[in-house]
């Protein structure tokens, strides 16, 4: 049998390390990953809290900036207590600005800054829910955000963004969600921001 030049068996040594590599790169690639990206979760609080909160939010439901206004508080005081994750759940039949404002409020998420602008939209709902075209509202609340508007605008014209949303709203569906406020606390189902006030102060306190 002829033996392997020095030159040859280097050569294949690097060939069986390229497949090696791409084995692995292909691996991982189709691989389902054990979470979503950190991005597309709306979450604050520890995560090993004793009381998880699911809520699925219509951005211009008064009573979801209710319960919104108390759940930031309500962490605030009881940081160790409570984790909340946020999904969408807009009801454009009710509120024309809902599916726009999610649409925002995922692309500032996009960009590590969903809940600096998602308080901004809370906190000046009353204003911007009443006008024909919410749009300039939404582009000054960016700027104040400090959203890259280059960015924003790429994003909001980006199908995915809005495909997203709607999964959200379908995993409401199927969870039996029907209106906002919906709130899940520890997998209870408690619906309206009075409702999610006294489930709180039972399991918390005041």
């Amino acid at each position: 049998m002829r033996t392997l030049s020095k030159k040859q068996l280097t050569l294949g040594i690097i060939v069986a390390a390229v497949l090696v590599i791409g084995g692995i790169r292909w691996y991982f690639s189709i691989r389902p990953s054990s979470s979503p990206p950190a991005v597309l979760i709306k979450a604050k609080g520890r995560p090993d809290a004793p009381i998880h909160v699911v809520e699925f939010i219509d951005l211009e439901c008064p009573a979801c900036a209710q319960g919104a206004l108390f759940l930031r508080e309500y962490i605030q005081k009881h940081p160790n207590q409570i984790y909340l994750e946020l999904k969408y759940f807009p009801l454009e039949n009710m509120h024309p600005h809902a599916k726009l404002s999610a649409q925002y409020a995922e692309c500032a998420a996009r960009q590590g800054k969903f809940w600096p602008f998602h308080d901004l939209v809370i906190e000046r709902q009353p204003q911007w829910k009443r006008l024909v075209d919410a749009k300039p509202a939404f582009e000054i609340m960016a700027v104040e955000a400090d959203l890259d508007l280059y960015k924003l605008k790429s994003c909001l014209e980006d199908e995915k963004i809005t495909a997203f949303i709607n999964q959200d709203k379908e995993e409401g569906r199927q969870k039996g969600v029907r209106s906002t406020p919906t709130y899940f606390i520890n997998g209870k189902m408690v619906v309206g921001a009075t409702a999610l006030e006294e489930e709180l102060t039972l399991l918390v306190g005041g």
